[in-house]
């Protein structure tokens, strides 16, 4: 007899523990349910331990949104509802956040959980769509994200081989030849480094050692960094999270290197200003700053951001591309007129998306989603850093999915 998927009363989206600012009307909830007129938002991240900054970026954007949205107040199907985002810590372990998004379903109701690294991802679609379904809100832009076929998957940035051919194209335009590799080692890292690596040869291009280091352990590059330039590249594929790609830079701008670098999209330029001086990043490429959309919500965000996280680090495109897919998450649940079917949620989502209020689209705000669940805006663009540090943009072709 076939097994029917556990239905809920209510939802709720759910996250790790409180920590860090908090939104009085996204407070953490406790343990276990949620009022009847609730809905539940879950997320699971890591929270602590060394990608805690970047899970927090995530956790920040979903708490944004949902102050916002309980602000403006969230009606499904004639009655009001208050947004409750709900958050677990799972250190960036696979199977952690797997179990963490099964308790969210089961325990405190939740239709959708966020899960921002890939592994993670991929755990859980092993099972939302068994016992209890939920859509998963998929931050990652590993393209095997979409690749599974998992109907009840949201996934939320950028496919990352959206830029490597155009990065390469950008990079080759004068007569930049070879290309360095000092990535950073992780899974994902590599992944990157392969596809740059191909793309690089097949333009006629000569890719040089590999020198990629994890950059999650290592303090000191020196060393990694004069084993590339010992080569003498034209351009240094780098990249892993923001500050240490900064230093890397700084590094090699200090041995005498004088090339370009091509920089994979978990490093943002407005991050890596803070750690070294913005001139060392000329002649690179990389993702566009959130700052620099011109969409009608990017400067509310922007000094949002500001006010209620803080005023020391620059709003960056995790904290905005999770703000507008807690928006979209929302207005999937108005538009299907229940907050506990994940699948209504699901099948709701391309009308949804043109519903979202202005207010919410931030940096290249979705203007579809495939039939795969990827989230994608077609004008999306790069940055292009000149050597006279000036930010020039240009457009991204998107694969077909």
């Amino acid at each position: 007899m076939a097994t029917t998927p556990t239905r809920r009363v209510r939802t709720v989206v759910t996250a790790t523990a409180c920590t860090g600012v908090l939104l009085a009307a996204a407070a953490c909830g406790g343990a276990g349910g949620s009022d009847s007129d609730t809905i539940v938002i879950g997320y699971s991240g890591p929270l602590s331990g060394g990608a805690a900054a970047y899970g927090k970026n995530i956790q920040d954007g979903l708490r944004l949104a949902i102050d916002d949205l309980n602000q403006r107040g969230v009606t499904v199907d004639g009655q009001e509802y208050r947004v409750e985002l709900k958050s677990l810590d799972d250190q960036y372990a696979p199977d952690v956040a797997a179990t963490n998004a099964q308790r969210l379903a089961e325990q405190d109701d939740a239709a959708v959980v966020f899960i921002p690294h890939a592994g993670g991802i991929q755990a859980a679609q092993e099972l939302n769509s068994s016992r209890t379904e939920f859509l998963l809100g998929a931050y990652s832009s590993d393209p095997k994200i979409v690749d599974q076929g998992n109907e009840l998957t949201m996934m939320i940035p950028p496919s990352f081989q959206s830029y490597v051919a155009p990065f390469v194209d950008k990079l080759m335009e004068g007569d930049a030849q070879k290309l360095g590799l000092l990535g950073t080692s992780s899974e994902y890292g590599q992944e990157w480094t392969a596809l740059v690596s191909e793309e690089w040869r097949k333009k006629g291009g000569q890719v040089l050692g590999d020198n990629s280091v994890d950059y999650s352990t290592v303090s000191d590059f020196a060393g990694p960094v004069s084993r590339t330039l010992a080569d003498q590249p034209d351009v240094i594929f780098i990249g892993g999270p923001s500050q240490p790609t900064a230093l890397i830079v700084e590094e090699a701008r200090k041995q005498g290197y004088d090339g370009s670098f091509l920089v994979m999209d978990q490093a943002k330029f407005e991050e890596m200003e803070e750690f070294t001086d913005p001139k060392n990043l000329n002649d690179a490429i990389g993702v566009k700053p959130a700052r620099d959309y011109d969409d009608p919500g990017t400067q509310d965000l922007v000094d949002l951001y500001a006010e209620k996280v803080t005023k020391e680090r620059p709003l960056t495109s995790e904290v905005a591309l999770n703000y507008q897919a807690a928006a979209i998450v929302v207005s999937a649940m108005r538009q299907a007129g229940t907050i506990e079917d994940s699948r209504a949620i699901r099948e709701a989502l391309p009308e949804a998306i043109g519903e979202v209020d202005d207010h919410f689209h931030v940096t290249g705000f979705p203007t579809e989603i495939t039939d795969a669940g990827h989230l994608r805006n077609m004008d999306l663009e790069a940055a292009y850093r000149t050597p006279q540090g000036e930010y020039e943009y240009l457009p991204i072709d998107q694969p077909d999915e």
